[in-house]
């Protein structure tokens, strides 16, 4: 696949969480860049208050050249908008563990439970380290070494002072009111989702969403949890290279 990586992070997840898949994918021969999504950094990130503001953002720090995007949850979500938005900058997609639509509904009951999004948005604005690190719980569940990743994760976050949670509240909002079903089907350079059977965020019942919805997408389900890609990075790079010969459902 032609153009630079580029790793997007997901919601309150450092950069560093792909350092793993960065250093398989630069082992690959691969050029690579690793994006962390604004809300850790809260004297230098902005404000970001829709989907069009996170791809302005988005844009700024983006190669010249087009480029290969693959993001991780809401930065999955991201990199989906973008290439809807600028389709001659990107010239593939492959989303981790990244939903339509976050939220469980009527129209896309593959999402989440809305009262878990709920009790994170309070607990955010009441007690934002303690909820990063209960985040960090969820994120790990279902991994094939759940224990280890969470204290990776939980070590991640613990160098993050975050004094204002405003950036990551209002990032949490767009996630919950998020309905990519149109951008996602205005997708048309090659793109595929990896799906976790074990997620606790993204329900594997988005996969056969995914299909019926989107049948020129690619989908694969993985083994792990919300942050496989931590646990097998080589997953993520078998991936691109099928993305690379073919396109169409799995």
């Amino acid at each position: 696949m032609n153009g630079p990586i580029v790793l997007i992070s997901g919601w309150a997840m450092p950069g560093e969480t792909m350092a793993t898949l960065a250093e398989a994918l630069q082992a690959h021969q691969h050029q690579v860049l690793l994006l962390q999504l604004p809300g850790l950094r809260t004297a230098s990130d902005p404000l970001i208050q829709d989907w069009d503001e996170l791809t302005v953002w988005l844009d700024h720090l983006l190669p010249t050249e087009p480029v290969v995007l693959i993001g991780w949850s809401l930065g999955g979500m991201l990199g989906a908008y973008y290439a809807s938005r600028y389709p001659d900058k990107v010239t593939a997609v492959v989303n981790l563990a990244a939903n339509a639509c976050f939220l469980a509904s009527e129209h896309w009951p593959t999402g989440i439970d809305p009262a878990v999004l709920e009790r994170f948005s309070r607990g955010l604005l009441r007690a934002p380290a303690k909820t990063l690190q209960q985040f960090a719980l969820l994120c790990s569940a279902g991994s094939l070494a759940p224990r280890e990743q969470a204290r990776h994760l939980q070590t991640l976050l613990a160098g993050y002072d975050i004094d204002n949670p405003d950036i990551l509240h209002s990032l949490l909002t767009i996630l919950g009111q998020s309905d990519l079903r149109q951008v996602l089907g205005a997708i048309h350079c090659p793109i595929i989702h990896l799906f976790a059977r074990d997620d606790a965020l993204v329900p594997v019942t988005a996969a056969d969403a995914f299909r019926q919805h989107f049948p020129d997408h690619r989908v694969q389900i993985v083994a792990g949890g919300h942050g496989f890609f931590m646990d097998n990075p080589e997953t993520v790079i078998h991936a691109l290279e099928q993305l690379s010969v073919t396109r169409g459902p799995a």
